[in-house]
């Protein structure tokens, strides 16, 4: 069974989406609260309103490297075997030390045709050094799920913006998602056997799309916008089947899924209002969630000796809605400095108090930063950089009496932790008009 759990743990990666979902599609949206900012020449916009990019003849670059860091209570004196996972009841700590994150990501925003036909945006993140980091964490002891590993994946969004009019403009664009399946044939020999193992593997990996489409209307000072991410799901499904012959313990054969990554259906609108060197801005996201799986990797029996998963956890799915609250000042025609606010509904309800390792809670964000403008060759070139703080709402988790599978005994977890702590993100850009 060794190739079975080698592959299980290659396979072990969170449902997670992508990192401007939460901490900001750049330092320019970032430090006004992780929304628009609707400038028609910050190609960011591309994640959150892309039909703004219609009202530019500019080509338009924002490059940018960000780090992030989670910094939660560890959970002392908790239980972490009994019969479900080990083969008694054990106590003991929970750190949950999870590593930092370093990305990076590129805006580009491109006007096409001699008479401004339109505009293409792309968007792209990336974990620097490579395309897609995961992490599912332990299957069992209580789980960050949605910030151990949801941001550290690769995403692109790319879409076409067109105006209708000097104060009407609409976009649509497509997520990249994709959809991967492989199948392994086996023939295992175990210790004490006398012959090799030996396996052969195949795999398919398939692009999936997913609709964006916005509107943004301008007015003499403001402006308003709606946007809509259809919901993408990237999922992973492999056949492993073959014998265990040396010694001779029979066949197995097994389904393994998992869900790759989770981005919800999105709906957002916001605003931006400017008077003077004063702008304002306000947005709110609605974000439904009826598609979302936990992180977990699924083994299903279909033959053999393979023993299927047992899955005890029962999450209760919620949508969400999500506000954001921003101000930006110009200092001086050079400086520009942003705080905002947001909100972070969580997806998961109740008080944890049942079997499963899932948790989560509401989420307070703050954010600020500064821009610098310089012109290189009569040409603008924005520095600027942003700050985040997200603090976790606190909550207290009481196991229930009883172990996961119905017998006597207690719950992992039971004696109690608190859900308890916050996250830090930094970023780092430059921002080109051509």
């Amino acid at each position: 069974m060794k190739f079975l759990l080698i592959l299980s743990a290659f396979m072990s990666v969170s449902a997670h989406a992508s990192y401007p979902e939460m901490f900001g599609a750049s330092f320019s949206t970032t430090y006004i609260g992780n929304q628009a900012n609707l400038d028609a020449n910050d190609p960011s916009n591309n994640y959150y309103a892309p039909a703004v990019l219609g009202f530019s003849d500019k080509v338009n670059v924002l490059l940018q490297a960000t780090a992030t860091a989670t910094h939660f209570k560890p959970m002392e004196n908790i239980v972490v075997t009994n019969d479900t996972n080990g083969t008694s009841t054990t106590t003991g700590r929970v750190s949950n030390d999870y590593q930092k994150f370093y990305g990076g990501s590129m805006h580009f925003a491109l006007p096409i045709g001699y008479q401004h036909l339109g505009t293409l945006g792309l968007s792209v993140y990336l974990p620097l050094g490579h395309l897609l980091e995961t992490n599912s964490g332990d299957p069992f002891l209580p789980e960050y799920i949605i910030y151990h590993s949801r941001y550290r994946r690769g995403s692109i969004y790319f879409n076409f913006a067109r105006k209708f009019s000097e104060d009407l403009a609409w976009s649509l664009g497509t997520i990249v998602g994709f959809q991967a399946s492989a199948e392994a044939r086996t023939n295992l020999s175990l210790n004490g056997g006398t012959k090799g193992s030996w396996g052969k593997a195949q795999s398919k990996i398939s692009p999936s799309l997913g609709i964006i489409a916005s509107v943004v209307k301008k007015f003499d000072n403001s402006k308003i916008y709606f946007a809509y991410q259809q919901e993408m799901k990237s999922n992973l499904h492999a056949n492993v089947f073959g014998d265990v012959v040396d010694p001779s313990l029979g066949l197995f054969q097994a389904d393994i899924d998992a869900m790759i990554f989770y981005d919800p259906h999105t709906f957002r609108l916001g605003s931006s209002f400017k008077t003077g060197p004063h702008e304002f801005y306000t947005g709110v996201e609605y974000q439904m969630w009826s598609g979302y799986k936990t992180p977990a990797v699924i083994i299903k029996k279909t033959g053999g000796v393979i023993v299927s998963s047992s899955s005890y956890e029962n999450l209760k799915i919620r949508d969400t809605i999500n506000p954001r609250i921003g101000y930006a000042l110009d200092v001086t025609d050079r400086w520009k400095w942003g705080l905002g606010a947001a909100y972070r509904m969580s997806p998961l309800k109740g008080d944890f108090s049942g079997a499963g390792n899932s948790i989560d809670t509401n989420t307070y964000i703050l954010t600020t930063g500064l821009q610098y403008r310089i012109v290189i060759w009569s040409k603008d070139v924005n520095l600027g950089t942003a700050f985040e703080y997200q603090q976790l709402e606190k909550k207290h988790v009481t196991k229930t009496p009883g172990q996961e599978n119905g017998t006597a005994g207690s719950k992992i977890g039971a004696g109690g932790y608190d859900i308890d702590g916050y996250v830090l993100a930094a970023t780092l850009g430059v921002k080109f008009n051509f």
